[in-house]
């Protein structure tokens, strides 16, 4: 999926997907030790795991 970097908090990059609107729809954590990214930008990640309320995600 592809998906926009909205914050860093924690050991987390926040972002959404294309399809989903900010404080409304689902989050996606990418762990920070994928490596560097920048808020703002869009990169390709893949879904591993999700909870009630989020997905988890690693970048490819």
């Amino acid at each position: 999926m592809d998906v926009i970097i909205d914050r860093k908090e924690g050991e987390f990059y926040v972002g959404r997907t294309e399809f989903d609107s900010p404080e409304v729809d689902p989050e996606v954590l990418i762990p920070v030790s994928d490596g560097v990214l920048r808020t703002g930008c869009f990169y390709k990640v893949e879904i591993t795991d999700s909870d009630d309320f989020d997905l988890y995600a690693k970048r490819i």
